[in-house]
């Protein structure tokens, strides 16, 4: 499988060459933001996911070329990928109303349903694997459901890209299950899929990581959740990514649990978090949103590094039940 780990490198190679790049392009340009977990808030340049979305589909477009079985597969996942990138994109740029943005990122499955229809032998649709249960066969359920099955992810991992290096990092978690359950499946098409998505993220987590020099912005972390949603529904492994990803929908269920709606960033009166000597607190104002680091935050203050690993840790904890959920199904099939 050569192929995939070409993918690998050559999305590596170039996540790693382009981010600081452009990073130093886009401080020029005024296009930043304020790390408020630091002392100063200091400006990090944004957008630094574009360097993920160039290399990523570099990466897929070669793939394709050279593992012409794979090309339906690669395609529609770049296609899914592009869409959420140019939502993120517009948002990060003139900005977006929350509904709009979700209402957008629903669109982003659009590619899968054509591709579907075109190769109904290579895609099937409909017939997810559950557990113990075996496989279903869900004619009208399957479909009303699928639109959330890329705007999840996509939203959900938006939501989480709050602390250094947490977007890439849980991620790449998220992708290594899906590729290892692909293995365990012989689901050989998520390992073309996701390798290359694992390889941007590996790359760009240097540069992200505490302190970070370089913020996604919508624009990377709209287009990675959505490529996790794509590559688990090509490859029929909806329950994998479901346990995978399952710190990120807490998270997002949390948050909007309790500002009871979709809302902007800048919409938001209260933080969840504050910061005091460089600790991180939950923030004890009933009317701040409740997310998944309060829930981190409520054993006591931390330093943003260390409430980073507890995200990653969590998110490891997915990565096992997600390969679990892999085994059952494998000794189901």
């Amino acid at each position: 499988m050569w192929e995939a780990l070409l993918g690998f490198i050559i999305s590596f190679a170039a996540t790693f060459i382009l981010t600081p790049f452009i990073a130093r392009r886009h401080m020029d340009l005024g296009i930043v933001g304020r790390d408020v977990h630091k002392p100063g808030t200091p400006l990090i340049p944004e957008m630094g996911g574009l360097a993920i979305v160039i290399s990523f589909t570099l990466s897929c477009v070669i793939v394709s070329l050279v593992a012409s079985r794979y090309c339906l597969y690669m395609l529609t996942l770049l296609l899914c990928f592009l869409f959420a990138a140019f939502i993120g994109m517009y948002d990060d740029l003139r900005g977006l109303r929350p509904k709009v943005k979700v209402a957008l990122t629903v669109l982003c499955c659009i590619p899968i349903v054509i591709a579907a229809s075109l190769d109904p032998a290579a895609i099937t649709l409909g017939r997810p694997i559950l557990p113990l249960l075996g496989r279903l066969r869900l004619t009208i359920i399957y479909w009303a459901l699928l639109p959330f099955a890329v705007a999840v992810p996509a939203n959900a991992v938006n939501m989480m890209d709050v602390y250094n290096g947490v977007m890439p990092a849980t991620c790449l978690i998220v992708s290594s299950a899906l590729l290892v359950s692909g293995l365990i499946l012989n689901k050989v098409s998520v390992v073309f899929m996701a390798s290359p998505l694992i390889g941007s993220l590996a790359a760009y987590y240097y540069y992200n990581r505490y302190p970070a020099r370089v913020f996604s912005g919508d624009t990377g972390s709209l287009a990675v959740g959505a490529a996790i949603g794509a590559m688990a529904v090509l490859s029929g492994l909806e329950m994998v990514g479901i346990v995978a990803l399952m710190p990120h929908i807490m998270n997002a269920f949390h948050s909007l649990a309790s500002i009871k709606g979709l809302l902007e960033r800048r919409e938001i009166k209260r933080r969840p978090t504050i910061v005091e000597d460089g600790l991180i607190k939950a923030n004890p104002d009933p009317e701040a949103p409740l997310t998944l680091a309060n829930l981190i935050l409520s054993g006591g203050p931390l330093r943003e590094p260390e409430l980073v690993k507890c995200y990653v840790a969590l998110s490891g904890v997915a990565f096992i039940l997600a390969i679990l959920t892999a085994l059952l199904m494998e000794v189901t099939l």
